[in-house]
């Protein structure tokens, strides 16, 4: 009989503390402090966004020009070989 009724009131608590956790955590809309929150968390999404692509693009500008220098760089060292060679001739 105790046990029964130690396992009621378990029960009864547990199931009391539920719905208040249920009717205070619940509500239809959101507040105002919630709607700033989530426009601040689009504004921020937006500019992390922007920046990436800004990044991109300046990492494809670097990229090409780092193409284009090692082109330089391989056509001067042939050129550098034939001058090398042209004075071993002389």
């Amino acid at each position: 009989m105790k046990r029964f009724s130690t396992t009621s009131i378990r029960l009864a608590v547990f199931v009391v503390l539920l719905v208040a956790l249920v009717i205070v955590g619940c509500s239809k809309h959101p507040n105002e402090k919630q709607l700033k929150a989530l426009e601040d968390a689009k504004a921020a999404a937006l500019s992390a966004e922007t920046k990436a692509a800004d990044c991109s693009s300046d990492k494809a500008k670097l990229q090409a020009q780092l193409a284009e220098a090692k082109q330089k760089l391989e056509t001067m060292k042939q050129e550098k070989v034939d001058v090398a060679k042209r004075l071993a001739a002389w």
